[in-house]
């Protein structure tokens, strides 16, 4: 929630290296975690 409301209330003050960051390092991440809890329900 709150890097959706920056990308989308203050997108003039955004940072393209940390967007590309979190996009190229932290979303697989993220996803493998979701999956194992989702299997694990």
């Amino acid at each position: 929630m709150g890097l959706r409301d920056i990308i989308t209330h203050h997108y003039i003050d955004i940072n393209a290296d940390a967007i590309y960051n979190v996009c190229q390092y932290k979303i697989q991440p993220l996803l493998i975690t979701i999956n194992k809890i989702l299997t694990e329900l």
